[in-house]
């Protein structure tokens, strides 16, 4: 078993009402840059940070295929696919991952269709997600995405 991130990585995976999601990985502990000040890095911060760091966003469909009651609650199976509009690694930018998923209660699990290549092996990935409970004041926002337009 290998942990790309570590064995105790941080992230936060999204899906809006309107279709859109956004998924940001990072190892745990990454070093911090010598200046706060963002423009301020050494072209080896930014490679190290980038090495930790795992992102992308776009839009995304489910496919459903089995819905079933169970005696601790409702269990889906399916597949959910990931149209890529933006993404840390640009090769991945305007393309599609399907991952198999499965959700009960409060946690999503997703996981590769096929094995890719890692290290010179052949593996899947595996993630165990648990919905986030922190529920925000700025209702207003809750449910929306945004497009950026202009920086």
């Amino acid at each position: 078993m290998e942990y790309p991130m570590g064995e105790h990585p941080s992230g936060l995976i999204m899906y809006s009402q309107d279709g859109h999601m956004s998924v940001q990985i990072m190892l745990a502990n990454r070093p911090r840059f010598h200046s706060d000040q963002l423009h301020e890095k050494t072209a080896e911060e930014v490679s190290q940070a980038a090495r930790g760091y795992f992102a992308y966003s776009g839009l995304y469909e489910i496919e459903v295929l089995e819905s079933a009651e169970q005696p601790d609650g409702e269990v889906v199976h399916g597949l959910v696919t990931h149209h890529m509009v933006n993404s840390l690694f640009p090769n991945w930018e305007g393309r599609s991952l399907i991952r198999q998923m499965r959700l009960q209660d409060d946690l999503l699990e997703l996981s590769t269709c096929q094995a890719g290549m890692y290290k010179g092996r052949m593996m899947t990935t595996h993630l165990v997600w648990r919905r986030n409970q922190y529920q925000h004041a700025l209702h207003q926002l809750a449910g929306q995405s945004f497009e950026l337009i202009n920086a």
